[in-house]
This record gives structure tokens, sequence and C-alpha cells, in this order.
């Protein structure tokens, strides 16, 4: 059998998935090829996994998370669609497997080939909230007609490429991201959904093979206690928000690991700072007593599986939510109050600007409290679950 795996290319996380994967599918005898942006290119080259390049929507502005860019010329998404189906015809795949790829089921659908995909219950039709809000919240009706524009418009900007290619149009970008089979990659109890057809949670996957993890032993060695991670990913946010929580770190007499994405511009790791590149997450939260991160799933569910409490700052309403759905397991919570998101993460910076040194401690050390004694009771059920429930 031979599977092409198409990930998005907006966020490192949904290669790291397609390389989980692929190791799982090769270990079956399955043979794959993999596809990446021309930007993801050399970090798959410095991995030594083969691989094609091809074009992504996430191109026409470099956002991490959708953007009204990424659908706002048809042309965009034709061109797109169209380098897929060439390279379909070329490899003649038995499968395609897309990861959080808008395109990938309508190429496969012109080629006549069976599309899976792979992507988080929050950011399909399925999912009825509000991104980052708990009903009832100040804001919450706010947000919800933002968000149903962004999808309706987007939508139709790409059911106008849709038309050019004889397929349908959909009302919900959204709808785009279904395949024959949806599979998920969160846990029903992290994320409730409406029941729909072809969705099919396998939980989180987890792949920890990031280039230059191996030499971090050292470093490892000099960390104190207690330890507080920072990762912000791969799309660092406004320097002043991610400088400010460390100083709030150090402040509480926390010993803290940057890691994954670098930091802001400008600010040197200080006595008690130690700066990891790709960081070796599952070595550094069996050692933390905190996480603060952006929200992203796959770091999420890291520090779940790890019994680790978890802070989110985010730079757009999935991350957001993500924080809300640990709130909810009573695992984590989110570091800023719920905030409107208008189309810029520069919402959240303003967000935590607002709050107080006190007010900004206060909800650092409200997080449930990991440390010699047994994990509290909701973290953990929530590490167990998420144990249950690895996928690949």
């Amino acid at each position: 059998m031979r599977v092409l795996i198409l990930p998005g290319s907006n966020a490192l996380s949904h290669l790291a998935k397609g390389l989980a994967v692929r190791e799982a599918l090769r270990a079956r005898g399955a043979e794959v090829v993999f596809a990446a942006s021309a930007a993801r290119s050399p970090f798959l080259t410095r991995l030594d996994v083969p691989h094609r390049v091809l074009p992504d929507l996430q191109e026409a502005d470099g956002g991490s998370a959708p953007t009204f860019a990424w659908f706002r010329h048809p042309d965009r998404f034709l061109r797109v669609v169209q380098a897929e189906t060439a390279l379909l015809a070329e490899v003649k795949p038995d499968l395609v497997l897309g990861i959080f790829r808008f395109t990938a089921p309508t190429s496969a659908a012109l080629a006549g080939i069976p599309c899976d995909t792979l992507a988080c219950g929050c950011m399909l039709p399925a999912f009825r909230g509000v991104l980052g809000f708990a009903p009832g919240e100040p804001g919450h009706e706010a947000q919800r007609p933002f968000l149903d524009t962004f999808y309706s418009h987007c939508g139709a900007r790409a059911s106008r490429a849709l038309a050019a290619l004889g397929r349908p149009a959909v009302e919900d970008v959204r709808s785009l991201l279904l395949g024959r089979r949806t599979y998920l990659w969160d846990t029903p109890d992290f994320q409730p959904l409406a029941p729909a057809p072809g969705l099919e949670h396998v939980g989180p996957l987890a792949w920890d093979r990031w280039p230059g993890t191996e030499a971090a032993g050292p470093a490892l060695d000099r960390l104190g206690s207690p330890l507080a991670v920072l990762s912000l990913g791969t799309a660092i946010g406004p320097d002043a928000a991610p400088g400010r929580i460390l100083d709030r770190l150090l402040a509480l007499g926390f010993q803290v690991a940057l890691a994954g994405g670098g930091f802001p511009s400008g600010r040197a790791p200080r006595p008690g700072v130690t700066a990891f590149g790709f960081a070796p997450m599952g070595d550094l939260l069996a050692r933390a007593d905190l996480l603060v991160c952006h929200g992203g799933q796959q770091t999420v569910f890291e520090a779940l599986a790890a019994g680790v409490p978890t802070a989110v700052f985010p730079f757009h309403p999935e991350q957001a939510q993500n924080g809300l759905c640990l709130e909810r397991l009573g695992a984590g919570a989110r570091l800023v109050p719920p905030t409107v998101f208008w189309g810029s993460s520069r919402v959240y910076a303003d967000a935590l600007a607002a709050l107080g040194d006190a007010e900004l401690d206060a909800r650092l050390m409200g997080l449930p409290r990991r440390g010699p004694l047994p994990l509290p009771v909701p973290l953990a059920r929530a590490a167990d679950r998420v144990a249950e429930r690895l996928g690949a």
C-alpha cells in the first residue's frame, strides 16, 4: 500500500504528526510519500526524511493559523490543488492523508483517490461553540459573529475555485478539512463534539525526534528546581509578552527552561534560565513543575500525559480554546482572561499587559500543583486518559 501524507505547513506540529504516522505506516510495511512546503523542506532535510515540495495556502501570509489571506484569491487555491493533483498523478497512491490541509480532499477527489484527514475537533463544523469562550463569558457573543463570518467568507472564496474544478461549493471552510474518515488527534473529554458521521478519535500523536535534542543532556543536568518550562512554539508573538512571563516566573522563584522556537530578539537568557532550540519536551516535562505555553495541542497533550499543570498564553483562538479545555479538565488555565480576537494576536498581548504583576502571579500560582505528593485528582485523571488514547 502506498500512502501520500500531505500536512499543512503552518505549524511544525502538523509535520510532526505526519512523521509519527509515517513511522507507524512504514513499520506496518506501507510505502509512504511525504510532502511539505518549501519553507519546511530544510527541516525535513535535516531529519533525512525524503519528501516532495508543494505550495501551501499558508504561504499567502506565513500565518500560523488560517487567515482570510489564505482564501482571498481563488487562484491560490487552484494553484495548490493543481500541484497536488500533479503529484498524485505521478505517485499514484492508494490513499491520501491530509493533515490540517484544506486542499487535500479536493485534490484527492479529482484524482479519484480515497482521502482521510487528521485534524483537531475545535476546527471542524461539528464544533458548535465559540473558540476561547465558555457559554456566557464576557465577549462570547462578540466573538461568535467574527468567527462565523470567517468560516463563511473563506468558504465562499474557496467555492469560487471549487466551481472552476467542478466541485460542489461549501458554506463553511472547515468542511474542507473533512475526509472519507476524519481522525481527531485530541480526545473526547478534552474537546467534546456533536456527533457527526466519519469522525473518529485516535488521540494525541507522539513524535519526539526533533533535531539536536540528542545533545541536550548537559543542559538538562543543569536544570534546578522548582522548574517552569516556557514554550511558545515556532511562531513567537510580540516580544514584550513572553519577556514579561519570563520575568514573573523568575520573580516567583522558578528556574526556567526556554523550549522550542527560540526567544524574542534582544533578550539573552539570564541566571536561572536555560535555553533550548528544539527541546526534548519529554525530558523537560518529566522534571517540570509548571508549563507556560502558547496552547499548541501537541505541547498541551505532552503536558497532560506527563501530569504537568499548564498555563496557556495564546496567539490565536484555537489555542485559546485549548486553554479553556484545560480549565474544564482541571489540568490548567488560560493565562489571560477570555479575549475577543479580531485577526491579530496583539489582543492577547494587550490582555496580558492589562494584568498587574500580582494578578499575573496569582494566575500562575493558582494552577494545580505538582510536587512530591501524588498528583491532584484532575491532573492524574487527565494523564491517564491521554495515556489510554495515544494515537498512531
